[in-house]
């Protein structure tokens, strides 16, 4: 590809950004960064299928990206560290959607992918030997993987049969998306007759970019887990059995049970002994995330509707913007409130 993967990827978050957030926010978003602002910027720009998705992403890495962007003429500097895309950079992505994951769900899955991965790769493995009659040793390391895949294989009778299973699940699965993806997929596994190869093994033998092929594996990964919550693969669902997406911060559920059993907010800060902006970053993740949550004990209908107007008239998330063209009426709480849950609304 003419331009490296992280290029692609910077270019499809300045462009949901437009101006409005610096290279720190693209930073915290793909290392999955679970602070308030982060949780907020990943809905209110719709980018939470990449949140967490790119986990030993760094600031240099984005400035080098941002830097060929640059050069490209695709890109330019703006105000206050920021960056947008040009015409030319806008037309460009457009060109190149095909590069999107589009079965990618960092926001549901970026905390148990990787638990997923070793059991469904540990799984195969075993599998493929014990039909093979052949010792091996675990691609898998990890002691409660081990320890489940075990007790799995021993609940589930047959090996033949299981092996049967997850080899037609499989092929099913990978006839769903692209030949590249299901090859990178395939190549990660391993049986008793090869070692899966790494990301880095694979981007040289389909001389391409590593970060594309991470993100190309995780893109089926992610699928896979999709249609395993949606019933539609059976087996892949028992691999997901107790691995519960996150949809909160621990520390934000913490807050919401207290709010369910009637606490205000200045009783929970007293109660859970945190500073009330902390209280009020929960209730927004809150707002985001949970449908049922009303916002109404918080701000009422009528200003609402002005920070709703507002923002559509502005065009913009700053909230120092739209505060400032209601005449400071609003607090930024108020705002942030409002936005979370018109977001959460429409994604839910």
């Amino acid at each position: 590809m003419r331009h490296g993967y992280a290029s692609f990827l910077l270019a499809h978050c300045l462009r949901r950004f437009n101006g409005e957030r610096t290279l720190a926010a693209v930073y915290h978003l793909f290392s999955g960064k679970k602070s308030a602002q982060t949780l907020q910027d990943s809905k209110w720009f719709q980018l939470e299928p990449f949140f967490g998705t790119w986990k030993d992403v760094t600031v240099a890495k984005l400035e080098a990206a941002v830097q060929e962007l640059i050069e490209q003429q695709l890109a330019a500097p703006g105000a206050n560290r920021t960056y947008r895309l040009t015409e030319a950079g806008k037309r460009w992505l457009d060109t190149q959607e095909s590069m999107l994951p589009c079965h990618l769900n960092g926001w549901r899955y970026h905390d148990i992918e990787q638990l997923f991965w070793q059991r469904l790769s540990l799984v195969g493995q075993t599998l493929s030997n014990l039909v093979y009659r052949q010792r091996f040793t675990p691609i898998c390391r990890d002691e409660r993987t081990l320890l489940w895949v075990k007790q799995y294989l021993l609940a589930n009778g047959s090996r033949q049969t299981l092996a049967a299973s997850l080899y037609e699940e499989l092929i099913r699965l990978l006839e769903a998306v692209s030949e590249e993806e299901a090859t990178v997929f395939t190549l990660r596994l391993t049986s008793a007759v090869r070692i899966g190869w790494t990301a880095e093994q694979i981007a040289a033998y389909l001389e391409t970019d590593v970060l594309y092929v991470q993100f190309q594996f995780r893109n089926v990964l992610h699928y896979m887990m999709a249609e395993a919550e949606a019933g539609r693969a059976p087996t892949m669902a028992e691999l997901m059995d107790g691995l519960v997406p996150v949809q909160l911060t621990q520390s934000a559920q913490k807050t919401y049970e207290w709010l369910q059993k009637g606490k205000t907010m200045e009783e929970i800060a007293l109660l859970r002994r945190l500073k009330r902006s902390t209280i009020e970053d929960h209730i927004v993740e809150i707002a985001a995330n949970v449908p049922s949550f009303s916002i109404a004990p918080f701000v009422t209908d009528e200003k609402a509707a002005s920070i709703q107007a507002a923002a559509r008239a502005l065009g913009t998330r700053k909230l120092k913007h739209i505060r400032e063209a209601l005449g400071g009426a609003v607090s930024y709480f108020e705002i942030r409130l409002v936005l979370a849950k018109e977001v959460g609304r429409w994604m839910n």
